[in-house]
């Protein structure tokens, strides 16, 4: 009986520990990026009404100043703080997986001034990789103030990085599915406990400040409202009987079209990201894309930003020619502001993409006869489609499609437009976009003296890893499980296996520092040799 209660008592405190921390580390997060999203919003606003005045030559210099101070100013901040290049959610996802460490307030610090430089500049870049990224370096902040060892604390990292991408567009489902299809690509009891508890309450607390704020008159205009949905002027219609045949077949040719932009994107930006790479003066590096950006701007002011202006200005309507030359700017432009490393998200201008290919689409199928009430369903469509295609997480591109709207009606059609991109896109062997940059954060953060190593350690009593299977469990990285002896019996665990207090298991770990290794593993057993 005491054995038992024992059990019992072990069982709720190792759930409710990533409970209780995933609850604060998220009511902080949708704190701090709340006020992040503001301030991006207001940089938005601001840096969109410069360009609007291009008319004028002086404004045509200033903007133009403008941008190389703030590609000068970006060359600081990354050379400061490395970690400040790109999207910020590869950087969250190697914390996640254990692949690096980084000191978590000063990165977080450098995405945000990062971030906001490149707004200001108008750069085709969004908030919601920042606050991917600031969010995973706000709970590894929180397990290191609480003392936590790494094993835990990147748990809080998963649950950070889920609630700032549900903090960012409103989508508690999208930040959830989020931390198994991308920040993890598995799934583990304790990751849903953490980023399910950091998801609803960044979402309760951003919306709280989002609800407060949107009393203030300017705030309201530039549009900061809480229950926003980014896409909800784009209402799904029902489809019926007679028109889901010609739905499902449109949703097909959107899968097909759209994977093939996603394809030429991913492979585009990787090139760039390459080409860009062997630059090593950081302002050499980042000017090109300051400047694009500013000229583009300069041309079509309707071009900067993260496009979510742009989507609501092309779905009110466009001519067919602006539309295309529109979809080859941002292509372009995005492309190469990605492959820089200019600090900025991919997930609103890769929507703006696909929204812009979607409403070339519906104005090709409207043409021939489609009921125009499905336009919106169209775009939505290649949204999605796009979206799959590039990053390769289809449950997520579908949450995401379905909170973008608060529509629920288009799904049979968006499942076949993921299923297409994503199947093409697999076909081609054309790897994720942000697996690519993931790699490429790896390579640029080589670990020092790597070696590969076998260590065998026995489970102990009081262990966090007792009791539970081993694909549960988050190892350090690189590390596999090869052997296990229980009560002098020999086997081959896998991943259903339960470990108990008392197992003898033999470790494999390729490319790890031997010291930081050891030291992780101390945390799971009692290493018995080296």
């Amino acid at each position: 009986m005491a054995n038992k209660r024992k059990l019992l008592n072990d069982l709720r405190g190792s759930a409710l520990r990533p409970l209780f921390y995933g609850c604060v580390t998220g009511t902080v997060c949708g704190i701090v990026l709340s006020l992040f999203l503001v301030c991006s919003r207001i940089v938005f606003s601001f840096s969109a009404e410069i360009y609007k005045m291009n008319n004028m030559p002086l404004v045509a210099a200033c903007v133009l100043i403008l941008s190389v101070m703030c590609c000068l100013l970006t060359a600081v901040v990354q050379t400061l703080c490395a970690a400040a290049k790109g999207s910020g959610i590869p950087l969250a996802e190697a914390r996640a997986r254990g692949m690096l460490r980084v000191g978590w307030l000063k990165a977080a610090a450098a995405l945000i001034v990062g971030s906001l430089l490149a707004f200001l500049a108008g750069m085709p870049l969004g908030s919601e990789g920042p606050c991917v990224g600031v969010g995973g370096l706000i709970g590894d902040g929180i397990g290191s103030a609480a003392k936590k060892k790494d094993g835990f604390s990147r748990y809080l990292v998963t649950g950070g990085a889920c609630a700032g991408l549900a903090a960012a567009f409103n989508a508690p489902l999208t930040g959830l599915c989020f931390a198994f299809e991308e920040a993890h690509r598995r799934f583990s009891p304790y990751i849903l406990i953490s980023a399910l508890s950091a998801v609803i309450f960044s979402v309760a607390a951003s919306q709280a400040i989002f609800f407060g704020l949107e009393h203030v008159p300017y705030l309201a205009d530039i549009g900061v409202a809480h229950g926003h949905a980014m896409l909800s002027y784009m209402q799904q219609s029902p489809v019926s009987g007679k028109d889901l045949p010609a739905v499902c077949g449109i949703a097909a040719l959107c899968g097909l079209v759209c994977s093939g932009f996603g394809i030429a994107f991913n492979r585009g930006t990787i090139a760039l990201g390459k080409l860009f790479g062997k630059i090593k003066n950081p302002i050499l590096r980042l000017l090109p894309a300051f400047l694009l950006a500013a000229v583009c701007g300069l041309i079509v002011p309707i071009a900067t930003g993260s496009g979510e202006a742009l989507i609501e200005h092309a779905f009110a309507g466009m001519s067919i020619g602006l539309l295309f030359a529109l979809l080859a700017v941002r292509f372009v432009s995005t492309s190469i502001a990605s492959g820089s490393g200019a600090t900025g998200g991919l997930f609103i201008p890769m929507i703006a993409i696909g929204a812009l290919i979607g409403i070339i689409a519906a104005k090709a199928c409207t043409a021939c006869g489609l009921n125009a009430a499905y336009v919106p369903n169209i775009v939505l469509l290649c949204i999605c489609a796009y979206f799959a295609a590039s990053v390769r997480a289809p449950i997520t591109a579908l949450a995401l499609s379905l909170e973008l709207t608060a529509s629920y009606v288009n799904l049979l059609p968006c499942l076949i437009a993921i299923t297409v991109a994503s199947v093409i896109a697999e076909l081609t062997k054309t790897d994720p976009l942000y697996e690519t940059m993931l790699e490429k954060l790896q390579a640029e953060n080589p670990i020092p003296n790597a070696k590969n190593m076998t260590v065998t350690g026995v489970v102990r009593d009081g262990s966090p890893i007792a009791r539970r299977r081993v694909r549960n469990i988050l190892w350090p990285y690189n590390t596999l499980v090869i052997g296990l002896k229980r009560d002098g019996r020999e086997c081959v665990p896998d991943g259903e296996t339960k470990l108990l207090t008392g197992d003898v298991l033999t470790f494999s770990a390729e490319s790890v520092d031997p010291d930081e290794f050891m030291q992780k593993l101390d945390e799971y057993v009692e290493v018995q040799n080296n």
